[in-house]
């Protein structure tokens, strides 16, 4: 027995030397079944048993490797109590503990963040990204309720969760006839997102039989915002609005819950007589108050006629983006802080949630840092939205935020070094990984350039892979002619150039191309699988494509050089890249009006453009910055934007819709689009099935055949 139990020591020190492949730890294997769960629905069944057989193999090598690795499994003489078995609630739960294990952060005080924010007051005020004091005062957690919905749902968990047992409940006994409905519910249009399985909040939103939009409404002269709902199932008709705001931001539906995101200002009461002068610095009021908060408020919508309050959640600063994944809300705001009256005045200068100031070890201090501005992450349970799950603040100016099915990546550009010689833009980089509402500060790095959006990063089998454009300066001194001394840097030469960077999870750079397209700028990019795709742009539009199957390595496969650029580029399944954007003179550059390119990746090592659609009489469409405004479906073959230009001098507004049939652009639809406020971007298009739905900012929803192109009928 003792010569058993040196034989196990010995596999067990041994096993300690060996890495598990990433590929095959629990939780990639457990996201593989998951994904043949899901397939299992539309798979054949001798394809079934083939994914369970190969499923079955995957597991006894990883359980092999798990028991050298772990020691999970005893002798029988070793496992003298109940304490010392490990049950699979333990494994996931250690499993997601190493999932969030965080970074060592330095502890900082209150104090350490007043002093890095405003140990320079003088100076700080003639910093551009200095934005003032905030106001005394805190937030209320009752608020009124002025929306037009049924009074408040009763406060508690236990409340919330009685109403999510009987919506449960309610699902459990669907009748056969609504059973049936759903096994032959059509194709509908969702929100055109980055991240497959991590949704994004927009301004209409469609669940496939109601249509919910942001819509502008006015009343003795006084404008107001709702959430208008919309059922299409016998007609359009409108059940319900839901009233009382000012500046709704963006709102999701999520199963049986809306969420609306709105920011605010607080009110500042003050006498007269105690108003002072403003000093103003640059394009802000040094001395004025930055008075705003964002409200989260859920409501229970499973009548949708009859929507009732669940919550409302208070965040200090405006509100930037969000996501809805794994069943909870994950927000991102900025709070910029204020000098107050001293660092004992915490208001002044400590995010606050529902009322409550952050505790200094909620915030992250980075080394590295200049402004006074917090990047706010908050999460909430979107089956129990009772209270916050996990509240994290870093001090840091970013914007732009890239969230796939497991991290999320924070950038910020930082400010280019004047010193003496070559320097580089850069930007820098945090990676949190989340699970479950938590969030973990794992990762922190840098690279040269700057982004064009959160579509220049992807993360892929643990890899992020970015595309950055790359500005260098040459900076040399200026000298006093007659006494030499040194009065500054100057910029004497400016290059600029693009570059794709493969960073690791620990965010180190472990592979890279640099000095691509010189004198250009990334104008769009899209990463598919172990391919990455890029557009440049000066006077014609490279499209890039690059091999990233080795990380390492990454290689060029092609440059297609066309005319003009895209701005927005979506798979068209896996052979088509649509590409949306501007024509333009290949000779200088100049753009003529709109174009839409489809281009053949089915060979990356030669990439062609083999459909072009000039619209030349659009000069501008949301689309081509914000990809939410693109209606989009591959399956259904469909996709659409609304687009401003001139036509014999006339300004007009239309929404187009297209098909892609026989390597030609189809167009399905074109609708002139209501601008009855003067609002920019104001028609979005969604459709169920056949037809076509256009909502626009005033409360309008029209139906349209989308095979015929009739019109159908109008709210």
């Amino acid at each position: 027995m003792k010569e058993n139990k040196d034989i196990l020591r010995c596999l067990k020190e041994d096993a300690k030397k060996v890495e598990i492949p990433e590929s095959i730890t629990p939780l990639q294997i457990r996201k593989q079944l998951e994904k043949v769960e899901q397939e299992e629905k539309r798979t054949p069944k001798y394809l079934v048993y083939k994914y369970l057989v190969a499923a079955a193999c995957i597991c006894f090598v990883i359980g092999t490797a798990f028991v050298q690795k772990t020691g999970i499994f005893k002798s029988a003489e070793e496992i003298t109590t109940e304490e010392e078995i490990i049950t699979s609630e333990e494994i996931t739960t250690a499993e997601e503990t190493e999932l969030l294990a965080s970074l060592d952060y330095p502890e900082i005080t209150y104090e350490d963040i007043y002093e890095s924010m405003f140990g320079d007051l003088e100076k700080m005020k003639y910093q551009y990204n200095y934005r003032g004091e905030m106001v005394e005062g805190s937030f209320a957690e009752d608020v009124l309720l002025s929306d037009g919905a049924t009074p408040e749902a009763p406060t508690g968990d236990e409340a919330v969760n009685i109403m999510y047992k009987e919506a449960a409940a309610a699902e459990e006994t669907l009748s056969e006839e609504l059973i049936a409905e759903e096994e032959g519910a059509v194709e509908y249009g969702t929100t055109n997102v980055q991240t497959q399985g991590v949704e994004e909040a927009d301004v209409v939103k469609n669940d496939g039989r109601y249509l919910y939009q942001k819509i502008y409404q006015e009343k003795d002269y006084t404008y107001t915002q709702a959430i208008q709902i919309v059922d299409t199932k016998e007609g359009l008709k409108e059940v319900k609005r839901i009233e009382g705001f000012d500046n709704i931001q963006e709102f999701y539906v999520w199963e049986d819950t809306l969420v609306i995101i709105e920011n605010k200002y607080l009110e500042v009461v003050q006498a007269e007589e105690t108003k002072e002068e403003l000093i103003v610095c640059g394009t802000w009021d040094y001395g004025n108050y930055n008075r705003q908060f964002h409200e989260i408020t859920f409501y229970n919508i499973k009548d949708r006629s009859m929507p009732y309050k669940i919550k409302t959640f208070t965040i200090k600063g405006s509100y930037d983006s969000s996501r809805i994944t794994d069943g909870y809300f994950y927000g991102f705001s900025k709070f910029y802080a204020g000098p107050g009256e001293g660092e004992t005045d915490y208001a002044s200068y400590i995010p606050q949630v529902d009322g409550i100031q952050l505790k200094a070890e909620q915030i992250l201090l980075p080394e590295e840092n200049e402004g006074n501005c917090y990047l706010m992450l908050t999460s909430i349970d979107m089956k129990n939205p009772t209270k916050f799950t996990d509240t994290t603040a870093v001090v840091t100016d970013s914007d732009m935020y890239y969230v796939s099915s497991d991290n999320i990546y924070i950038a910020d550009g930082l400010p280019v070094a004047h010193n003496v010689g070559k320097q580089t833009n850069t930007i820098s980089l945090l990676r949190f990984a989340y699970q479950k509402g938590k969030f973990a500060l794992q990762a922190e790095g840098t690279v040269p350039g700057s982004l064009e959006s959160s579509f220049s990063m992807d993360e892929y089998e643990g890899n992020l892979r970015m595309v950055t454009t790359v500005d260098e300066y040459l900076f040399k001194e200026i000298k006093d002619d007659i006494t030499g001394e040194v009065l500054g840097n100057h910029v004497t030469n400016m290059t600029r150039s693009n570059a794709l960077y493969v960073l690791d999870s620990n965010l180190n750079i472990i592979g890279k191309i640099e000095n691509l397209a010189e004198n250009e700028r990334i104008y769009s990019a899209r990463f598919l699988g172990e391919t990455g795709y890029f557009v440049t742009f000066r006077q014609t539009d490279p499209l890039f494509a690059v091999e990233l199957k080795d990380p390492k390595n990454p290689k060029i496969l092609s440059e297609l050089k066309v005319s003009g650029f895209s701005e927005y580029l979506h798979f068209y399944g896996k052979e088509r890249l649509l590409g949306i954007g501007m024509e333009a003179d290949e000779e200088t550059g100049r753009t003529e009006g709109m174009k839409l390119s489809m281009f053949d990746i089915s060979n990356p090592s030669e990439v062609k453009e083999i459909t072009k659609l000039s619209l030349n009489n659009y000069e501008y469409s949301e689309a081509l910055y914000n990809h939410k405004a693109v209606m989009i479906s591959v399956p259904s073959n469909i996709f659409g934007f609304e687009v401003e230009g001139y036509e014999s001098g006339r300004f007009k507004k239309d929404y187009l819709v297209f098909s892609y049939e026989d390597n030609q652009f189809v167009q399905k639809l074109k609708v002139e689009t209501n601008n009855k406020y003067g609002e920019m971007n104001s028609g979005r298009g969604t459709f169920i099935g056949d037809v076509f739905y256009l909502l626009t900012r005033n409360g309008d929803v029209t139906s349209y055949d989308l095979c015929t192109g009739e019109k159908l009928e109008s709210l």
